[in-house]
């Protein structure tokens, strides 16, 4: 999991707590600061941080189904009910953003048509 090194802005600091979270097994916590930090990301332009709550939510998945198969939001915990891990429908929204970032990004760089 990427981490910052000085956590300056409000989307660093909410990082670092989702992974202080993680680290301590409060997996429901770091999900909930990582969905904050979600959220402060797509209040910025660009794609960069988008990427990074991306790739945190399937390193915090991995982790969780390796050392916390039990745990009720895990990826065999979800599928038992029929559903996928609530870690996976967030870094499925982050990377929806980024793809929607993307396609505005086209249609204001493209020239219109004379």
């Amino acid at each position: 999991m990427a981490v910052l090194s000085d956590p300056g802005s409000l989307f660093e600091r909410l990082m670092v707590l989702s992974h202080e979270a993680f680290d301590a097994t409060h997996y429901s916590t770091a999900y909930h600061v990582l969905a904050a930090a979600l959220h402060e990301a797509s209040t910025r332009p660009g794609t960069h941080q988008l990427a990074l709550v991306q790739r945190s939510a399937e390193a915090q998945l991995v982790g969780i189904d390796r050392d916390a198969p039990a745990y009720h939001h895990s990826t065999p915990s979800a599928a038992v009910r029929g559903r996928q891990s609530i870690f996976t429908l967030l870094a499925h929204q982050a990377h929806t953003k980024i793809q929607m970032e993307h396609l505005s990004h086209r249609r204001t760089s493209r020239s219109p048509d004379l």
